[in-house]
């Protein structure tokens, strides 16, 4: 959630009329859920990876306008996820957590105001070192705060529904992907990832955007297997690569509901591969239909000319007889109408069963592509000399 991306307009989609005790549907709290996950394994990730620089100077006399940011420093984005970090935990009543051990300076207190305060002395510049406090003991004891909190958290939401406690897990795996790469010791468990792609992932269907999950799961395997098999190395900053920054920007967005996976597909991309398609699965009915009206033209023509006078005689007596029952009426009808319900069944059995999941498949493929940023994989001989020199 580096740089928030500009959504297109996105359509509309269907939501869940449950609510929570805090008034919010169970589709939002499924989403928030996602979010706190992934903000946790954030907030972790950026407090070991920050570095000490020099503050920006800023002139304020008035002599010259400062113009407003517009990309912002890691401490500042550290301050700004944990503003956000504590809106989602009050969103999902886990705000409430107390730190409880008697041995602890601040037993009795909340995690999240805890983890304000000591966030706080983190991200300044320059510590005061007769104070006893550095940037190790500080990480060390978010590290503390965030893992006991994860507990509580857990328990808290295991009580909800079973999709509510599964998005904060896919949310705070796929955060760890992007904000743990390089940090060490920390390599994600196969068997966990696992679970999550093909068992937590498909359980977010009902509450993000259409094909979300089929593009969360399109990605997420070939990401895993490339960091695991260490083809994907951070920077010598210890910042993740730009392909997978841009793949965890595009996993957030779609996790937390905040743009709609078909927004990531242009309008008119694959309309060539879905009329393509249809063309066919459909040429045959056509193929069929057409040679069946050419051979029943074919045989009336010959009937007629072979015997046009009898026809004609015979056409003569069937009309007047069946003007004289009256049934002529009725049994054009009853034809047009069992013709017209063949041609609709069959219609509708096409469209439904066949076009429909042609042009729902070729969308999710589109979305798929849209979704997903090759990681560019480095070679594992020149990854191996590089961690021995370090």
């Amino acid at each position: 959630m580096d740089d928030p991306e500009t959504p297109v307009q996105a359509e509309p989609q269907e939501t869940t009329s449950t609510t929570s005790e805090n008034g919010m549907s169970l589709q939002q709290t499924v989403c928030n859920a996602a979010g706190l996950g992934w903000a946790i394994a954030e907030l972790l990730g950026r407090c070991f990876l920050l570095k000490d620089v020099q503050p920006a100077e800023y002139g304020w006399a008035g002599d010259k306008l400062v113009n407003l940011q517009e990309i912002y420093t890691p401490r500042e984005k550290i301050r700004a996820l944990v503003v956000y970090l504590r809106f989602l935990a009050d969103s999902l009543d886990v705000s409430s957590s107390l730190i409880v051990h008697e041995d602890d300076p601040d037993n009795g207190k909340r995690y999240i105001d805890v983890l304000e305060d000591d966030v706080a002395l983190l991200i300044q510049h320059d510590l005061d070192p007769a104070s006893g406090v550095t940037r190790e003991l500080l990480r060390g004891k978010i590290n503390e705060r965030l893992f006991f909190w994860d507990l509580r958290i857990h328990d808290t939401l295991q009580e909800r529904p079973t999709e509510v406690h599964k998005a904060y897990l896919v949310g705070r795996t796929l955060a760890s992907l992007r904000w743990y790469l390089g940090l060490q010791g920390m390599m994600q468990d196969n068997s966990f990832i696992e679970k999550v792609h093909n068992e937590y992932v498909p359980l977010l269907q009902p509450y993000v955007s259409p094909f979300t999950t089929g593009a969360l799961a399109n990605s997420i395997d070939p990401w895993w297997k490339a960091i695991s098999g260490g083809q994907v190395q951070a920077g010598t900053d210890g910042v993740a690569p730009r392909e997978l920054q841009k793949q965890a920007d595009i996993w957030f967005s779609l996790v937390t509901n905040e743009r709609n996976a078909l927004s990531y597909a242009p309008p008119s991309t694959g309309s060539r591969s879905y009329i393509w398609k249809v063309l066919q699965v459909s040429w045959p009915l056509f193929l069929v239909g057409g040679l069946v009206i050419i051979l029943i033209l074919a045989l009336l023509l010959y009937v007629i000319i072979s015997n046009i006078n009898p026809i004609t005689k015979e056409v003569t007596v069937v009309v007047a007889l069946l003007t004289a029952l009256g049934i002529t009426h009725s049994v054009v009808n009853a034809t047009g109408s069992i013709l017209q319900r063949a041609v609709s069944e069959v219609t509708g059995y096409i469209r439904g069963s066949v076009i429909d999941n042609i042009r729902h498949s070729t969308q999710q493929q589109e979305v798929n592509k849209a979704t997903f940023i090759p990681p560019a994989v480095v070679d594992q001989k020149v990854a191996q000399n590089a961690q021995v020199k370090s």
